[in-house]
């Protein structure tokens, strides 16, 4: 009865036991189920957190793509392998390369040595460089357009200051480049003025004698015939040279105001092509095709003077064309980048022999021709006028690739119109240079 007893006690404590370690256990497996359930909601507050950050960091990548293609100026991001990874819509109208087609090539097969000209840069080096790089160059896109940029490199860090690849900006500096050129060209043409006003009045002092003693010449040997011939030759020099000092003396010094009137630019083309058909008619390899706007481009202005400046534009294509051509005139209205003011655009293209990048820059000096005959003031007549008229004239060329030659002139706009060509007029007093002559 005792061992009984002994064994039955023995089982009353092991189920004992069992009984707590199973509570035990219950209980460490509702805490689990709790916990389980804690972290699973948690993981599903976690799973609505990332969904709405990456939905945020997508609409902030969205934002700043959209800021970057609205940008006006070139960017092209490279990463550290030197292949591009983004390239915005203003570098594509920079470059007029397709972004599509630029995307994850490497920089330098993209934009080769011959790319930027007068930059020296070198896009295989672009990992070595630290600090921020600014240069100029130009390049030539396939439209035969040619543009000047401003390149600025600078490296791209992380928030750790770690270097993540290469930034290349680009900005068009093309219509501030060329004000330069025209304020320069104003301040050399200055400088030329008193020199070739010297120089004409020193001319014509012995011109007057020279063709005094010829007029003599040709009527004390009016029976020797050869000799007449040749006292003829001397007047006719005379009266040559005479007339190129005339022609100097009124590009110095104008002797009357301009006309202005309200005109339309197309009749002014019109009348241009009217008069410089009869050297047209007789050259079948030519053709001139004129393209106008829609509408009127009414300009305050001299059209005696603008038909001189039509007229020129259209001769100098002529002769840089001289068996086969095609002269494209056309006009158009834009919009100006001061104060919004609308401009009036007449281009002469032509097809002819072009301009050499050596004699780009002297081709609005005075004097300056390349061509056998003429007294080289044409394009500087030309110049002065626009100038007059608060117009602009830019000429694009490359030897053997034609000439694109752009005049812009204000519309007119009222009084605001009338107020900017009466500063023409002041501007024509204090001594702008104008001629008759070609």
């Amino acid at each position: 009865m005792e061992s009984l007893s002994f064994y039955g006690n023995d089982n009353t404590e092991r189920v004992g036991l069992l009984s707590q370690t199973i509570d035990s256990f219950n209980g460490v497996a509702t805490k689990l189920e709790q916990h389980y359930r804690h972290l699973e909601r948690r993981v599903s507050e976690l799973d609505i957190e990332l969904r709405d950050k990456n939905k945020a960091l997508e609409t902030n990548l969205k934002e700043k793509e959209d800021v970057l293609e609205s940008l006006t100026t070139g960017v092209v991001v490279i990463d550290l392998k030197g292949k591009i990874t983004n390239f915005n819509r203003a570098a594509e109208n920079i470059t007029g390369l397709i972004p599509e087609k630029v995307r994850e090539k490497k920089i330098d097969e993209v934009f080769g040595p011959e790319f930027f000209h007068n930059s020296h840069l070198d896009f295989r080096s672009l990992k070595d460089i630290q600090e921020n790089v600014e240069v100029e160059a130009e390049i030539y896109r396939k439209d035969k357009n040619s543009l000047h940029l401003s390149i600025s490199i600078s490296a791209v860090k992380n928030s750790r200051g770690e270097r993540v690849g290469t930034v290349i900006g680009l900005q068009d500096i093309t219509r501030m480049k060329r004000l330069e050129e025209q304020a320069i060209r104003t301040d050399r043409l200055g400088g030329m003025e008193k020199m070739a006003e010297k120089i004409a009045h020193e001319i014509r002092n012995p011109l007057g004698s020279i063709e005094l003693i010829a007029s003599v010449l040709r009527k004390d040997l009016e029976d020797f015939g050869e000799l007449r011939t040749l006292a003829e030759h001397i007047s006719s020099g005379v009266q040559s040279i005479n007339n190129i000092v005339s022609n100097l003396l009124l590009f110095i010094s104008p002797q009357q105001k301009p006309d202005f009137q309200i005109i339309d630019m197309h009749d002014i083309l019109n009348d241009s092509l009217f008069f410089s058909g009869h050297l047209l008619k007789y050259n079948d390899g030519l053709e001139v095709i004129t393209s106008y706007s829609s509408k009127p481009l009414m300009i305050y202005g001299d059209s005696e003077l603008l038909k001189h400046v039509c007229l020129n534009l259209i001769l100098n294509a002529i002769q840089a064309m001289p068996n086969i051509g095609k002269l494209t005139i056309s006009t158009r209205e834009i919009h100006g980048q001061q104060k919004m003011q609308d401009l009036a655009e007449i281009r002469f293209a032509d097809t002819g022999t072009g301009i050499s990048r050596e004699d780009m820059g002297r081709i609005f000096d005075p004097f300056f021709t390349t061509k056998k005959r003429g007294a080289g003031l044409g394009l500087t007549i030309v110049h002065n006028i626009t100038k007059i008229h608060c117009g602009t004239i830019d000429i694009s060329s490359s030897g053997g690739e034609g000439t694109v030659c752009t005049v812009t002139f204000p519309l007119w706009d009222g009084e605001k119109g009338r107020r900017m060509c009466d500063m023409g007029c002041e501007m024509w007093d204090a001594g702008s240079q104008i001629a008759d002559g070609v």
